[in-house]
């Protein structure tokens, strides 16, 4: 019975998967999936590529060569700080749902996981992906990337961990539910704090500036920095787009970890008896 099982869901995935060759393959040929690149951009891509680093035009530019970066947390900042903060909402909604198991002082969340070949693999991948995510954050004002996305990169590690290693890995080291939502809401506090620094500068200046604003605009003289001189280098950080993708990937990457613990205990360490402790 175990065996024809098995036969019968090696079919039905050998099918689907012919299935799904076969409409790709349509698709393709039919040239639906495919539309013809336009001539030229459209007129607001256009400003925003002339724009984001033009040293011609300092005076509406936003310091930054990421062209992604400098629409998310520059032209349209104030959006992106609500989406921050509905996701931050969002996390904390889920733990009022489900509260995770707070083990009491020397208690050990026990955990197999996985193969030994897989725990050994993964042990090593633990290094390599956060390497990987704090170097997309880091760079997220230069290259393609960012806090979100550094912050997503990182939490598949402590998924894999989770799977892999088992709960206990994470939560037998430190990894409690009260430290990881302080790191979100630090992370939080600091895109708030960045996002009203120049207002205020220009609040106790007499003069104007705006909520996000990154460099300075002709109808207001105040904006951070975008060049550190150091050793005879400079290193452009492009005024305040880092310190809001470093909070970002702060915020993300404690936020998803803390979700994924949540849901990673075992069912007896959240409920018992029917009510949440």
């Amino acid at each position: 019975m175990t065996r024809w099982s098995d036969l019968k869901e090696i079919i039905i995935a050998t099918a689907a998967a012919l299935l799904l060759v076969a409409l790709s393959a349509l698709l393709a040929s039919s040239g639906l999936v495919a539309a013809p690149p336009p001539s030229d951009n459209r007129w607001l891509a256009e400003k925003f590529l002339t724009l984001t680093y033009n040293a011609e035009r300092k005076a509406l530019w936003a310091a930054s060569p990421e062209v992604v970066t400098s629409i998310l947390w520059d032209y349209r900042g104030i959006d992106t700080v609500y989406e921050t903060s509905v996701f931050f909402f969002a996390i904390i909604g889920a733990l009022m749902l489900v509260r995770s198991y707070k083990p009491a002082r020397g208690e050990k969340i026990e955990g197999r996981g996985m193969s030994v070949i897989a725990r050994t693999v993964t042990r090593i991948t633990l290094v390599a992906i956060p390497v990987v995510a704090a170097s997309i954050a880091l760079h997220g004002h230069l290259t393609p990337g960012g806090g979100f996305q550094g912050g997503s990169v990182f939490a598949v590690a402590t998924l894999l961990a989770i799977v892999a290693l088992g709960t206990g890995f994470l939560v037998n080291r430190g990894w409690s539910k009260g430290r990881l939502l302080g790191f979100r809401t630090l992370g939080l506090v600091i895109i708030v704090f960045v996002a009203i620094a120049v207002p205020i500068i220009g609040l106790m200046d007499g003069g104007r500036a705006y909520l996000v604003q990154n460099q300075e605009k002709p109808w207001s003289g105040y904006g951070a920095g975008y060049i550190y001189s150091v050793l005879g280098l400079d290193i452009l950080y492009s005024g305040t787009l880092l310190f809001l993708n470093l909070a970002e990937f702060l915020a993300v990457s404690a936020g998803l970890t803390l979700a994924f613990l949540v849901m990673g205990l075992p069912r007896e360490k959240l409920y018992k008896g029917g009510d949440v402790e």
